[in-house]
Parts: C-alpha cells; sequence; structure tokens
C-alpha cells in the first residue's frame, strides 16, 4: 500500500510539475505574455511536434510573435468593433455553439440510424385515422381504437387496398373530382410508393423501416393521427433510374373500364416488339404521346424511385436492363417500359455527411435537443418552484379574448410581481412576469383550447429557450475549446483586416508608391528594344510581380515598426525545456 501510494503522489506531483511548465511565459509581445503551453498548441495544429528541430521551433516562435503583434494592433485600432466584424463573430460563435447544445449520444444515433436506412427505400401504404398530438385522452383513445378495429378487418382477410379506400381518413386514398374543373382525381388506396430515409415524419418512418415487407405495423401516432403500414417492398437504395417509355394517353387507364381504341393500338406495340418486326424506337415514333422523350426514341430524364408512382417503379424493377413491359397504367395514360440502367445510391463518407446535415434540419433533431435539456435540468438542479401558482394566476387574470388582441405582454398585470419564480436553476429564477413576456409572441393566434392548457403546452418550450441561452452565454467558461475556438477566429479576422489595410490594400491602391518602388527595382526588369539597345520592361508588363515585392517591402517596413511599438521578449530557459521535451 505503501509502494502504490507513493507511486500515486510521484505521479501527481510530475502532472502538476508538467502543467505548471506549461503554464510558464515563454513569449513576451508588448503587454502580452503568452505561455509554453497556448505556444506548443498553435504549433502543433499544423506541426509534428515530435520531429521537429530547434530551427523549425524558432522559425514558428517568430512567425507567432509577428502575428501576435500584428493582432495587438489591429485591436488598438479597434478593428473588431465594427458592426460588420461582430456580425460575422457572432455567427462563427453561433453556429460553432451548436455542437454543444445538443446531445452528442442521441445525434450520433439518430445519424447511425439515418445512414443504416439510406442503404435501402421503402414501399409502403397506410390507413389514417386523424388525431392530434394534443388530443384530448378520450380523443385519443377513440382514434386509436378505430385504427385497432381496421387492422384487425385486415388481419382477418380484409383487402388493405379496400380498407384504405373505406376507412382511410387521408384524403389522397379516394378518388375525387374537382370541384373547379370537374376533373376526376384517382385515388392511390394508401398507396403512398417508394420512398427513402427523411422522405417521410419520424415516427412513421420508424414503422416503415421497422416492418418486415408483407407485414402491417401495429398503431403508430404521429402529428396527422394514428396510422397502420403496409410495407410492400424494400429494395437497395437508387438514386436514378434511366428508363424509355412508349406513353398512350387513356384517362381512363386508372378504372375498369376499356377503352377499345387503346387497347387495340397497345396490343399491336406488343405484337410488334414481341416479334422483332419494329425496333423500340421506332414504336416511340410512331405511337408514342410524350413529346418530351419522344425525340430521344423514348429516353426520360433520370428520376428516383420517390419520384413516380409505386407500381410504375415496381414494372421497371421488374425488369432486367434491356427488357420492355407489359403496359402500366397511370392516371394519365399507359405507359410501355425499357429498363436501361440502374444508379445506386453510394454508401460512403460523403452520404453521411449530406445526412447530417439534413438531420440538423429535421424535427427528429428536437429528440437530441429534448435529451440536452434533460441533462442540464440535472446538471443544474431545475425545480418548477412556482409554476402550479403561477398557472392559476394565469387562469384567472389572462382573458381568452387577449391572444386575438393587440395588447401588449401582461408582465406588469398587479400581483404578478408576488408571486414565486416559477422555476430556478443554477444562478437563475425565472418569474411569471418572464413568462408573460414570453407567451405573448403569440398574439394573433386562434385558441383552440383554454388559455391554462395552452399556456402548459408552450411552458416546455420556454424552460428549453431560457436555459439553452443560459448554456449558450456560459459556454466560453465552461468549455475551454470552444473559448479557443472562438478567439481563434476572431484574431484570424483581425489578422486579414489589418493585412488588408496595411500590405494588401495599400500596395493595390498606392499607384505613386507603387511607381517610385518599381524605379528602385526596375534594373531587374532589364531588356533591350528592337535596335538592341538596353532599356527596361514598362511597369504593366511587370506589375503582377512588382505588386509582389511592393507587398514584401511595405510588410517590411511595417514589422519594423511594430517591434518598436510591442518589443518581444523570449524567455530562453523555457524555450529549451521545450528542446528537451
Amino acid at each position: 500500500m505503501k509502494r502504490i501510494s507513493f507511486l500515486m503522489i510521484a505521479m501527481m506531483a510530475t502532472c502538476t510539475m508538467f502543467a505548471q511548465n506549461n503554464d510558464a511565459v515563454l513569449l513576451k509581445v508588448g503587454n502580452e505574455s503568452i505561455t509554453k503551453g497556448t505556444f506548443l498548441n498553435a504549433y502543433q495544429k499544423n506541426n509534428d511536434l515530435k520531429s521537429a528541430s530547434e530551427k523549425d521551433l524558432r522559425e514558428y516562435l517568430t512567425l507567432y510573435a509577428k502575428y501576435r503583434m500584428k493582432v495587438q494592433e489591429a485591436e488598438s485600432l479597434k478593428m473588431d468593433t465594427s458592426e460588420a466584424f461582430q456580425h460575422e463573430l457572432k455567427s462563427y460563435k453561433d453556429q460553432s455553439a451548436q455542437q454543444y447544445l445538443i446531445d452528442t449520444d442521441v445525434s450520433d444515433r439518430l445519424l447511425n440510424e439515418a445512414f443504416e436506412r439510406a442503404k435501402s427505400q421503402v414501399r409502403a401504404s397506410h390507413i389514417m385515422i386523424k388525431c392530434e398530438q394534443n388530443a384530448s385522452p378520450k380523443d385519443t383513445l377513440a382514434a386509436y381504437n378505430k385504427i385497432m378495429s381496421i387492422r384487425e378487418k385486415i388481419m382477418n382477410g380484409m383487402d388493405f387496398n379496400e380498407a384504405a379506400v373505406q376507412y382511410s381518413e387521408d384524403p389522397s386514398a379516394r378518388d375525387y373530382v374537382n370541384p373547379q374543373n370537374g376533373r376526376l382525381h384517382h385515388g392511390n388506396s394508401g398507396d403512398l410508393g417508394y420512398f427513402s430515409v427523411l422522405d417521410m415524419i419520424y415516427p412513421f418512418e420508424c414503422a416503415a423501416f421497422n416492418t418486415p415487407v408483407g407485414k402491417i405495423s401495429m398503431p403508430v401516432h404521429t402529428k396527422f393521427g394514428y396510422h397502420i403500414v403496409y410495407v410492400q417492398d424494400k429494395i437497395p437504395a437508387i438514386a436514378g433510374m434511366y428508363v424509355s417509355q412508349i406513353f398512350v394517353k387513356d384517362t381512363l387507364a386508372l378504372s375498369d373500364v376499356a377503352n377499345p381504341e387503346v387497347n387495340a393500338k397497345l396490343r399491336e406495340i406488343i405484337r410488334r416488339l414481341n416479334n422483332g418486326s419494329a425496333s423500340f424506337e421506332q414504336l416511340v415514333t410512331e405511337f408514342s404521346e410524350d413529346n418530351a422523350s419522344k425525340e430521344k426514341g423514348g429516353a426520360m430524364l433520370p428520376f428516383a424511385p420517390n419520384k413516380r408512382p409505386g407500381n410504375y417503379v415496381a414494372a421497371a424493377l421488374n425488369l432486367e436492363p434491356g427488357q420492355v413491359s407489359e403496359p402500366v397504367p397511370s392516371s394519365m395514360g399507359w405507359h410501355i417500359l425499357r429498363l436501361d440502367s440502374i444508379r445506386y445510391v453510394r454508401i460512403n463518407d460523403e452520404l453521411r455527411y449530406a445526412l447530417k446535415n439534413r438531420l440538423s434540419r429535421d424535427p427528429r433533431s428536437h429528440n437530441s435537443q429534448n435529451a440536452f435539456i434533460e441533462r442540464l435540468k440535472k446538471e443544474y438542479n431545475y425545480e418548477e418552484s412556482g409554476k402550479k401558482a403561477a398557472m392559476k394566476f394565469f387562469k384567472k387574470n389572462v382573458p381568452d379574448s387577449y391572444f386575438s388582441s393587440m395588447k401588449g405582454n401582461l408582465s406588469d398585470m398587479p400581483g404578478i410581481e408576488k408571486l414565486k419564480p416559477m422555476f430556478t436553476y443554477a444562478d437563475r429564477q425565472v418569474s411569471a412576469a418572464d413568462f408573460a413576456i414570453f407567451f405573448s409572441r403569440y398574439k394573433g393566434i386562434t385558441l383552440k383550447e383554454p388559455v391554462v392548457d395552452f399556456l402548459n403546452h408552450i411552458f416546455p418550450s420556454f424552460v428549453a429557450e431560457d436555459i439553452v441561452l443560459y448554456e449558450r452565454e456560459h459556454l466560453e467558461s465552461k468549455y475551454p475549446e470552444y473559448k479557443d475556438l472562438v478567439n481563434e477566429f476572431h484574431d484570424g479576422m483581425l489578422l486579414y483586416e489589418i493585412n488588408s489595410k496595411k500590405v494588401w490594400n495599400a500596395s493595390a491602391e498606392d499607384s505613386v508608391g507603387l511607381q517610385k518602388f518599381y524605379e528602385s527595382i526596375k534594373t531587374q526588369f532589364a531588356t533591350t528594344d528592337s535596335t538592341g539597345a538596353p532599356t527596361f520592361k514598362p511597369l504593366e508588363e511587370v506589375r503582377a510581380t512588382v505588386i509582389n515585392q511592393y507587398q514584401e517591402y511595405l510588410e517590411k517596413a511595417w514589422l519594423m515598426d511594430l517591434q518598436a511599438k510591442y518589443p518581444v521578449v523570449i524567455d530562453e530557459k523555457v524555450f529549451q525545456s521545450i528542446l528537451k521535451r
């Protein structure tokens, strides 16, 4: 035990010495002190410290000192106080903060799940019974029982398509006549065709991808209502289908009524294809009524499976490249398809990156934020100390007409100041007046529920907004790496601004100075004229080279001024400790 204790003490002492060593000041630039640790962190971002020679480190130290001089000069000129600078810095901070304002475990799980689902596409049908997510328990139970009774009928032998037409409250399942033009629109009998990950809302997507082909899911609740999902097919993910077609118009194609003239035309096309008396392209020219593809031998633009009806895609998928289908009906007519080729989705890091970006905009990303909020509540000892009393106060004092009126917020209602904080966490006490300011944003809406029910409904959003704002304000003190990122971006912007002002723009705008500089170096551009006499190339011919040299000249002169203003002092002892690493 004594041996172990001694080793532990020795290790702790070593760690302490290392930390203290890294905190030692290596470099002073003007009034700024730069520690050994700060310098090494900067060096190792783009260099390998293990293989660095003394020459490498000294050269980098010189560059780093120049960098810090320029940043200090930019700050002294208040270049970081302009509105444009502050706006760009804020945008960067907000963007960089996002990775600290989510639950990364949940985000990673959602990304891995989406990446796995992206390998496939599903064809599914559904039946829906409407039920809002904030419906009463009674209405919710009634909708659930109704969808379960429909599922039971299907499990006992009723055709899913017929059940969708008869029972589904999704109006697209049934035929309807447009009252404006009298045109018949055919229903889809619940068939949603083929779709990919992120094409549907998350609960529905989960039901579709988790249900085996040929099976019917248990009821799933979305913001639209309860659904049962029948999975018809599952295929490897397709990016593009290359299909040619012969199209014959027939508005009765999806009905049971046959058009004899159209049938005769279709039989003629199939007969001539089968006996080889005409090529596919010849029959396109003779019969097809699709003007967009007719001049291209029937070739259509490539399409993803979710861009065509399910039966159309399924017919093409049943073909080998070069094979031709039987006539496929649609709401417009009949399609005789030839599969030319299929391009499948590439399952790679590029796809994962694209999914990550799409997920950040998808409502399911709220799962990650919700988990993050719950974690912060525990971390900051969140308590809803006065919520119940505040809600009673609002129920009594906020009229039903408030949200349809133009009144201001109700944060100064008599008695509101006497209420206890609605909730507390960390060092925050959030009052009922704060909540009154929050819910005043909703003025102008028509409430479908009592005021107090609506306030309870939006209260979690109020809490989330407040606690996330608090966390955002404390990110730099809580996460040193985030603070370093922000500071690095801030200083990088300043470096760009000061270099532009003192060197790049100056060399481009100072035509007199450029001409004078050219005169001082024009012997570099000696040549001869047509008679063989010595002369010099004119400035216009060598402008790019001269500007480059002029910039170097300006920067050198500027650095001499900076060195006088911000003297550089290196602690050689600390530098040697780096070499002895």
